[in-house]
């Protein structure tokens, strides 16, 4: 299940590293690679079970093949609307919105209204249709309003202008994510960004148009998690690259200070918590100061950088290497332990109770994870009227649900069966 996210993401790498090249120089595009592959932000969605690194990539290539048709051969406007088509089937709307918004918002700022019309083709339309409308067309044939009020009104509109399955965030909300998911390449973040506006650079210019109108859409939404900003990340690492190959000294040295301090309090936090984890009964806690003590080198790496003002992406690629090799390794599991393991047993529990024909019910959450581990049919319920109603035509079921509303399935005849502090499964017979 997690093949095509690995795929996706190293086809994207790719990507990323061969369009950069084709409007720079090798070493900009191969720091916008290492910056982009050697992150949190790539190792946890190249690794999940999820859409999101496939739509990641179908966007960026889209977004690419704009960029190539107006800068380069027309005919890669073909590309634009090909592998939009694809990302909209992937994961909706954004895989149209976002490569039109983005390419309008830079021809509008490069050529104004009379550049507009290079966006549009006929054939690139006709080609989009093709690929896209047949799935959409089918499922509203199959499923009619109720495939228009899930998919469009509830996972579109209503996630972002209200609060979907409790994930509410401020509107700072992407920063420390991405202080966290792009560490410690987003030190040279600020200074791309300032690239953009001193040296008048027509990629660090797109680059930027494409990371902030991603990154202010989904600050702006009511609903967020860490996974909505995926799409702006090779943006962001295509800034980072031209930030690390910055002339100015000034700007070198903030770069390196902050990557230092940084290092340090990760360091810090990894210390403090082999205490926190041993209290929790997990024996194995040694890897988290072998965290810290690569964290320290990389600080120490980075204080140097700042007075001698010496270049040395070398040293910390090889010491994000080691720190990402610990966290899969040893830090993962215990978080995915920590996060899906009750879940897991229940899903598996679950699937050998219930007949293929019975339905898993999820009462009042909303876990994709749970169809995942279960391989099993579900039926989301919202409320008690709901469950009623399912429950007079089905006298066996079982159901997993948050540990505060245990009382109402209680209510309906549902044995308890087990619980944790955030979960809880129960049996009807």
């Amino acid at each position: 299940a997690r093949f095509p996210s690995a795929i996706a993401s190293l086809l994207l790498v790719l990507s990323v590293f061969f369009f950069v090249k084709q409007f720079r120089v090798g070493k900009d595009a191969f720091f916008a690679a290492i910056s982009l592959v050697l992150s949190i932000y790539f190792l946890a969605y190249s690794r999940a079970a999820v859409t999101d690194m496939t739509m990641t990539l179908f966007i960026t290539i889209s977004i690419f093949s704009f960029f190539l048709s107006v800068n380069k051969k027309r005919y890669y406007i073909y590309g634009f609307y090909l592998f939009s088509a694809l990302a909209c089937l992937t994961k909706g709307l954004i895989g149209i919105v976002f490569p039109f918004c983005i390419a309008a918002i830079y021809i509008l700022t490069t050529e104004g209204l009379s550049g507009i019309k290079k966006i549009f083709s006929l054939k690139g339309i006709i080609l989009f249709l093709i690929i896209a409308a047949p799935w959409y067309i089918a499922e509203y044939i199959i499923n009619g309003e109720d495939f228009l009020r899930q998919f469009f009104i509830k996972h579109h509109f209503k996630r972002y202008t209200g609060v979907i399955s409790g994930h509410k965030g401020p509107v700072y909300y992407f920063i420390p994510v991405l202080i966290i998911g792009l560490f410690p390449w987003i030190a040279f973040l600020p200074a791309g960004i300032r690239n953009v506006f001193k040296e008048k650079d027509r990629l660090s210019s797109f680059a930027f148009i494409w990371f902030a109108s991603i990154f202010i859409f989904f600050s702006l939404s009511t609903t967020k998690l860490p996974n909505y900003l995926l799409p702006a990340i090779p943006a962001a690492s295509i800034l980072i690259a031209s930030g690390m190959t910055v002339q100015n000294k000034k700007w070198w040295q903030y770069s390196n200070l902050f990557t230092a301090i940084m290092s340090v309090l990760i360091g810090v936090i990894f210390l403090i918590s082999k205490r926190y984890l041993s209290k929790f009964g997990i024996p194995d806690t040694d890897w988290t100061l072998a965290i810290t003590a690569t964290m320290m080198v990389m600080a120490i790496i980075s204080f140097y950088s700042v007075f001698t003002k010496k270049k040395l992406h070398g040293f910390m690629a090889g010491l994000m290497v080691a720190f990402l090799l610990l966290l899969v390794t040893k830090g993962l599991p215990i978080a995915n332990r920590y996060l899906q393991g009750t879940l897991y047993k229940y899903s598996l529990y679950a699937k050998e109770r219930l007949h293929d024909d019975e339905k898993i019910i999820i009462y009042r959450i909303n876990n994709p994870s749970i169809v995942f581990y279960s391989e099993h049919k579900i039926i989301n319920v919202g409320d008690k009227d709901e469950l009623i109603t399912f429950m007079k035509k089905n006298n066996h079921a079982v159901a997993i649900t948050k540990t505060t509303d245990v009382e109402v399935l209680k209510e309906l005849g549902f044995n308890l069966l087990e619980k944790d502090e955030k979960y809880a499964i129960l049996e009807r017979k």
